[in-house]
C-alpha cells in the first residue's frame, strides 16, 4: 500500500510540473487508472471538468467622461439622482477647487446593461463634452478557463477525499493532506477571481468629472491699458500692505527701545558711581 501512494504522488507531481495548464485532469486519469477500485471511471471525472461555453459573450464595459456644466450644483443634484435611478452607487467622490473652476471627479458603478442610459442622463446635464470614452473587453475565453480550472480543481480534490479514507499509515495520511491543502488553496484563489470577473461583468465603472468654470475663467481678456491699470493699483495695494505691516512691528520696536534706554542709563550711573 505504501508503494502505491508513492507511485501515486509522484506521479502527481510529475504531471503538474510537466502541464501546468491542466494538470488536474492527468492527475485525475492517472490517479484512477493506477487504482481501479475507486467508485468513479476515468470517463466520469473527465467530462466533469470539460469547461462549458457560455450562451452569451461576457463583456466587461466602463466609460470615462468629463464634462463642462452651467450651475455645479444643480447638475450634482442632477447626477445623484441619475445614480439612484439606474440603481447605481457612488464609489468614490473628490470635489476641488481652484481660482478657475470647481469640478467633482466621481467612481460610479452602474449595472452593466443601465450603463448607455446613465451616460444619457449624464450628457444632459453637460454644455460642452469634453471627453468620452467607452470601452468593451471581451472577457469570455477568460471567464471560461477559470470556471474549467475550478471544476477540475474539486474534481482532483474528491479524488485525494478518497485516497484520505484508504489511508492506512500516518504518513499517507499527511501526504494526502498535504497534496489536498495546496489543491483547496488553488480552488480558493481561482474562485475568488471568477467572483471578481463576475462584478466586473455586472457593474459598469464611469469615471466622472463635471465641473464649472469661474467668472475669472469666463472673463475675456482685457485691453493692454486696463491691464497696466489693474498692475499699478495692485502694486499701491502692496505697497500699502508693507506699510500696514511695518506699523504691526512698531510697539515691538519701542519697547525694545525702552528697553536699550533703561539699561544704557543704568551702565551710566554705575560708572558715576565708580
Amino acid at each position: 500500500m505504501n508503494k502505491f501512494f508513492y507511485f501515486v504522488f509522484i506521479s502527481l507531481a510529475v504531471a503538474c510540473q510537466s502541464r501546468p495548464e491542466a494538470p488536474d485532469t492527468a492527475e485525475v486519469s492517472q490517479m484512477k487508472l493506477s487504482a481501479p477500485e475507486q467508485e468513479a471511471p476515468p470517463t466520469a471525472v473527465e467530462e466533469s471538468v470539460q469547461p462549458t461555453v457560455p450562451a452569451t459573450r461576457k463583456i466587461v464595459r466602463n466609460a470615462q467622461l468629463r464634462i463642462r456644466v452651467s450651475d455645479f450644483n444643480a447638475s450634482g443634484k442632477a447626477i445623484e439622482q441619475a445614480v439612484r435611478q439606474v440603481n447605481g452607487q457612488v464609489a468614490n467622490s473628490n470635489e476641488t477647487k481652484s481660482d478657475n473652476s470647481i469640478e467633482n471627479a466621481l467612481t460610479v458603478r452602474v449595472p452593466a446593461d443601465r450603463l448607455d442610459a446613465f451616460i444619457d442622463l449624464v450628457l444632459k446635464e453637460s454644455i460642452f463634452t469634453d471627453t468620452k470614452t467607452i470601452t468593451a473587453e471581451d472577457v469570455t475565453r477568460r471567464y471560461v478557463d477559470v470556471e474549467a480550472r475550478i471544476k477540475s480543481k474539486k474534481a482532483v480534490e474528491e479524488t485525494y477525499l478518497k485516497l484520505l479514507k484508504q489511508a492506512k499509515s500516518v504518513a499517507d495520511v499527511l501526504k494526502v493532506q498535504e497534496q489536498l491543502a495546496r489543491i483547496q488553496e488553488e480552488r480558493e484563489v481561482q474562485e475568488a477571481e471568477l467572483r471578481q470577473l463576475k462584478n466586473e461583468i455586472a457593474l459598469s465603472t464611469v469615471n466622472l468629472t463635471y465641473y464649472q468654470q469661474t467668472e475669472t475663467a469666463l472673463r475675456p481678456e482685457e485691453p493692454f491699458y486696463r491691464q497696466i491699470a489693474h498692475n499699478l493699483a495692485d502694486g499701491f495695494r502692496l505697497v500699502s500692505s508693507v506699510l500696514v505691516g511695518v506699523f504691526y512691528f512698531v510697539p515691538l520696536g519701542l519697547v525694545v527701545a525702552g528697553v536699550i534706554w533703561l539699561v544704557s542709563r543704568w551702565r551710566r550711573q554705575r560708572r558715576k558711581a565708580a
